[in-house]
């Protein structure tokens, strides 16, 4: 697809890990970036070296996810690809909820594509919190819901596995499986940079001219 315009990416937990993984590949193709984390110094650090917009939010706060996706939602009129990297266990499950839901007028309105993409926390079979949020199969099952949600809009929800390098497509029904169609091979062990490649390939493998989103 030939853009005539670098696709707008919103990342959280974009300032660590495989949220600052994926906010690299693509500041490296020239995409607009808006990273958003709860480690404000850290974000700061993320955004001067990427040259992208940063906003402070704690997924794991009701209250902080609506006023961030308030602004978000004045600030930019549409988003092409949300990826919900932030939290970790029942943080990370319930996070990625939360942002999804407040964030999809932006993602209907996206110019290119309409993308949401959740990376599942480790698996922690020892978590005290929250164990059953804490689970795969609370993740899968609210991205299902998701997919329902969204069905009609133009909206895929997919799914991005670091353990088997694998992203697919979420079947927009709670009571099936929750893998439809699968991007990419799976690979042994842990996958992260394999998983962080095939991310950025879903808006294309060429590059766009970079433009600073404010």
């Amino acid at each position: 697809m030939r853009l005539d315009s670098p696709p707008r990416v919103l990342i959280t937990g974009a300032a660590t890990g495989i949220g600052r993984a994926c906010a690299e590949a693509f500041a490296a193709r020239g995409a607009e970036l808006i990273l958003c984390d709860n480690d404000a110094q850290t974000l700061r650090d993320a955004t001067d070296q990427l040259a992208a917009v940063g906003r402070y939010c704690d997924v794991a706060s009701e209250a902080s996810v609506a006023v961030f996706a308030a602004d978000i939602l004045e600030t930019f009129p549409s988003l092409d690809l949300l990826i919900n990297a932030a939290g970790g266990g029942y943080e990370r499950t319930l996070g990625m909820y939360r942002i999804s839901r407040a964030l999809l007028p932006a993602l209907r309105r996206g110019h290119h594509y309409k993308l949401m993409l959740n990376i599942p926390p480790e698996t922690d079979p020892g978590v005290a919190i929250f164990p059953y949020a804490s689970s795969d199969q609370a993740f899968q099952r609210l991205s299902a819901a998701l997919a329902a949600e969204t069905r009609g809009t133009g909206v895929s929800v997919l799914i991005g596995n670091p353990e088997t390098s694998r992203i697919s497509q979420v079947v927009p029904d709670p009571n099936a499986g929750p893998q439809a169609a699968t991007y990419g091979l799976p690979k042994p062990g842990f996958g992260g940079a394999e998983l962080v490649t095939q991310i950025a390939d879903l808006l294309g493998p060429g590059q766009w001219g970079r433009r600073r989103a404010s």
